[in-house]
């Protein structure tokens, strides 16, 4: 009995050290990537914008100021609905750069009231990122590309969080 109480209290600790960890380098991008779309869902225009460096750029040229115009005007026409399928840290560099690719699925909140009568999921994007550490710690979006993705053209774990999210899709 004394050697079962043992080995509980031996593994109890063995898990109390994993779970207080610090977390990995792309644990904590996935979470940035996590935390920036809870705040674009939320319609946090400062919340995001303080999201991306100073000298961000867009795949169309954008600086930080047109895209910020762009947000605004995108957050004017109504609720957003954000279901991030899929995050990928495709480079992590030890110069404080990485590369993140994920894929989202994208909807207009009454799109999303409705999806199941008009059997509408939404609209599936692939962004690309380039972010950079800054201290402490922390990251921000440099630049950011985006395209449009037929399902049939996500990432295999994004299929499969999209068919679980949409059974009858």
């Amino acid at each position: 009995m004394k050697k079962v109480a043992h080995s509980i209290l031996a593994a109890l600790l063995a898990s109390t050290a994993l779970a207080c960890r610090t977390p990995s380098e792309e644990a904590r991008l996935k979470d940035f990537v996590k935390e920036t779309v809870a705040l674009a869902e939320a319609r946090d225009l400062p919340g995001v914008m303080a999201r991306l460096a100073d000298d961000y750029t867009d795949f169309e040229g954008r600086d930080k100021p047109a895209t910020e115009a762009l947000v605004r005007d995108y957050f004017r026409r109504g609720g957003i609905v954000i279901h991030l399928l899929a995050a990928r840290v495709e480079a992590l560099e030890p110069e404080g750069g990485a590369s993140v690719e994920i894929e989202v699925l994208m909807s207009s909140g009454a799109a999303e009231v409705f999806r199941k009568l008009i059997r509408y999921a939404g609209d599936c994007y692939r962004f690309r990122f380039r972010l950079r550490r800054t201290p402490p710690s922390t990251w921000q979006l440099v630049s950011a590309a985006w395209e449009n993705v037929p399902p049939g053209e996500l990432l295999p774990e994004s299929l499969a969080v999209l068919k679980k999210l949409f059974p009858d899709l």
